[in-house]
């Protein structure tokens, strides 16, 4: 809004100078019209955009990166969350605005942990052949009763969600659990690695672009403890 109103300032000021101009002039004299050079202005970013391929969790389907984040950063109906480890945030550093939700050490992990909300693992069929494999929707089972309620008050389905994570796979992981609970998965994005970089995607934190970067620090010893408070385990 500022920019926009500085540019009609500068551009009043030029028009009256040009009225000033004509009016000295003699009668016979036409005067050629002032150029007034205009302002090289970048439409403003208000949604995230479209997924190519609605139901893909991968990275390598997103359309948003490490490279890309920063543009579409800080916008309504949309949180962005950091799905790495607590360690790795402080160390490592962050993105501004990203919110922290440790994927194994609160959400979901290989195998029963206490107050991590699911496990993960291959389905098979009776034959033992993988029919779903680890980290797919469908691959998970909740460890409480209340998983699933605790996962609807920590994603609600009617905002749209960027992930982040080491290096895409947490992202992935979270993405459909999401699926395989009800999340649209046209709203669920992966933009990639914040630590790793893969191929020719290069992490947040390397990328010197990088515009919203927080630095880490290893100043601290890090020590976390996850309490859901009073829940109820699942009996198999």
């Amino acid at each position: 809004m500022n920019r926009k109103c500085i540019c009609s300032i500068c551009a009043a000021l030029l028009c009256s100078a040009c009225g000033q101009a004509q009016a000295s002039m003699p009668a016979e004299i036409t005067a050629a019209p002032a150029a007034i050079p205009s302002a090289s202005i970048e439409p403003e970013i208000t949604a995230l955009p479209e997924k190519e391929h609605p139901e893909s969790s991968s990275m390598l389907d997103s359309p948003l990166n490490p490279q890309n984040i920063d543009d579409y950063l800080f916008l309504d109906g949309v949180s962005y969350i950091d799905t790495r480890s607590f360690e790795q945030v402080v160390k490592e550093g962050s993105i501004a605005g990203f919110q922290h939700i440790s994927f194994y050490e609160m959400i979901a992990t290989y195998k029963p942990e206490e107050n991590v909300l699911f496990t993960m693992d291959k389905v098979r069929d009776e034959d033992g052949n993988v029919i779903t494999a680890l980290g797919d929707p469908g691959s998970f089972t909740p460890n409480y009763e209340e998983s699933e309620q605790i996962l609807e008050e920590l994603f609600p389905k009617d905002h749209s969600y960027v992930f982040i994570a080491s290096a895409g796979v947490e992202s992935a992981y979270m993405i459909n659990l999401l699926i395989q609970y009800g999340w649209d998965p046209s709203t669920l994005y992966n933009c990639g690695s914040f630590s790793n970089g893969m191929g020719s995607d290069i992490a947040y934190r390397d990328y010197e672009g990088a515009k919203h970067y927080i630095p880490g620090t290893d100043s601290y010893t890090v020590s976390t403890s996850i309490d859901w408070g009073e829940v109820t385990p699942v009996q198999n």
